[in-house]
């Protein structure tokens, strides 16, 4: 996978990191009494995933994975 394939994958994670970082942002605001606001929480999710999406870029799949674990259980 060449660089620029990388980072169209990284901007798709992150694009789909929006969304989780939405899903966990009001997972925090309802269920835990947090002192995080819920844009860091966002953009916090949205840069885990574009770096991650670009160092491994097949692993983020099984990340989503997980956390929808979170909010299934």
């Amino acid at each position: 996978m060449d660089n620029s394939e990388r980072l169209i994958t990284a901007f798709y994670y992150s694009v789909g990191g929006i969304i989780l970082g939405l899903g966990l942002a009001m997972f925090f605001s309802l269920y835990l009494s947090s002192t995080i606001s819920s844009p860091k929480i966002v953009i916090f999710t949205v840069i885990c995933c574009f770096v991650i999406g670009y160092l491994f870029p097949n692993a983020v799949g099984n990340i989503f994975k997980w956390f929808w674990k979170i909010f299934v259980n």
